[in-house]
């Protein structure tokens, strides 16, 4: 059953990938989704201690214009529990899981691929087993 508290962050400076992601995750059941298009909304949304992201969805180039190291930034962040990078158009992505103390790191398919997010959301929200 879907975890529908998760709160997920996702980040790219075109809103259409934006909302093509938004309504893959939402076909996984998943609706606390703030999508935003600038590294700057992800400093914003992610400083405060009230507002626990438990997954940020990111494209790997947003924090080039600012000079800053998106992954260092994600992994020393306390307010992003999960962070999914991948890049365009070059297919290549990358998983960063847990906190900066105990990150595991993975390689996943196109985020544009509905199964990689499906694979991503049950590394992040595991089925419940039933039995």
């Amino acid at each position: 059953m879907t975890n529908k508290a998760l709160r997920i962050l996702l980040a790219h400076e075109q809103y259409e990938q934006l909302i093509y992601i938004e309504k893959l995750l939402n076909r996984l059941e998943y609706y606390r989704i703030s999508p935003v298009r600038t590294f700057e909304e992800v400093v914003l949304l992610t400083s405060n201690p009230d507002d626990l992201f438990d997954l940020l969805v990111v494209e790997k180039t947003l924090a080039v214009p600012e000079d800053v190291d998106l992954v260092e930034f994600c992994r020393t962040q306390p307010y992003i529990r999960h962070t999914f990078f991948y890049e365009s158009p070059i297919n290549v992505f990358g998983l960063v899981v847990g906190s900066p103390e105990s990150s595991d790191s993975g390689t996943l398919t196109d985020p544009h691929y509905s199964g990689t997010l499906d694979v991503l959301m049950n590394i992040i929200d595991p089925p419940v087993d039933t039995d």
